[in-house]
């Protein structure tokens, strides 16, 4: 008998560590809280106790061009960078799961190409007309209290629709077991029919902006109102006002680095990137 109960332990302690190992090493598939099921860890039983986006953190997901500027819409065949990030207080371990559908509900359907851009952090796993984009074990432990990743995707050869990037994202208490962490659930809808970088409408109400790089204060002129907001590159906004045609911009207030200036009238909206020195 003892040897049996040592035995039945050993096979039980195996089987918790294979599992938090594999939670570890990437999620298991089909949980970035996508359609049809809307599944995630906290309710596919490998991270339990915490309702659904019940934490005080916060999610990110934004797509950018070539260029660095955040867009809402893609071009057939152009490839983007999706960024995706999480904050939790004081916590440094992160996870995540993500996929780009098209459409919503039983009907919904991969579309584009996810491209790994960070091989050592991020991994595909699934069949191949519906893959999912998850860390691996090297991808979930951060110098700060900032999980980042990234990853291309190249839209489709077509205009599909609106692309809706969906993701679940795992903020741990790093006590190795499946208890106690909280569950981020997030999307991003890629709109179809637009030009990434320049304006939807010919009569353009953005005539320039000066000077990039800056260091205190930003000139933007155009013809209407508009409103002004300053992101940076974690998707946060930093600032978000309404001004008259040809503002000036204080930026002296931010810390050095790249940021996205996003313009929007009642004829368009066009996304800009500057440099703060």
């Amino acid at each position: 008998m003892p040897k049996i109960v040592v035995l039945s332990f050993t096979i039980l302690f195996s089987l918790i560590s294979f599992q938090l190992y594999t939670n570890a090493g990437g999620p298991t598939y089909g949980v970035a809280g996508e359609p049809p099921l809307n599944e995630t860890c906290n309710v596919g039983g490998c991270h339990t106790g915490s309702p659904l986006n019940s934490g005080s953190g916060s999610t990110a997901i934004i797509c950018l061009d070539s260029l660095g500027n955040i867009v809402t819409a893609y071009i057939p065949n152009h490839t983007y960078t999706i960024k995706l990030s999480i904050s939790e207080g004081n916590k440094t371990r992160y996870g995540f799961e993500a996929i780009v559908l098209r459409g919503i509900g039983t009907n919904s359907t991969a579309v584009g190409t996810m491209i790994i851009t960070s091989p050592d952090s991020t991994q595909l796993f699934g069949p191949s007309n519906r893959k999912n984009i998850m860390h691996k074990l090297a991808g979930i432990d951060f110098a700060t209290n900032i999980g980042t990743w990234q990853f291309n995707w190249k839209a489709p050869s077509g205009n599909f629709g609106t692309a809706i990037v969906y993701a679940a994202f795992n903020a741990t208490n790093r006590s190795n077991s499946i208890s106690g962490d909280v569950i981020y659930t997030n999307s991003l809808a890629i709109d179809g029919t637009g030009i990434s970088g320049v304006p939807y409408e010919t009569n353009a109400t953005i005539l320039s902006y000066f000077p990039n790089p800056v260091t205190s204060s930003l000139q933007l002129n155009f013809s209407d109102d508009a409103t002004i907001k300053v992101y940076n590159l974690y998707g946060d906004i930093m600032k978000s006002q309404t001004e008259a045609p040809n503002p000036t911009i204080d930026v002296s207030d931010l810390k050095p680095g790249i940021y996205l200036l996003k313009i929007i009238s009642f004829k368009e909206t066009i996304t800009l990137r500057f440099v703060k020195i």
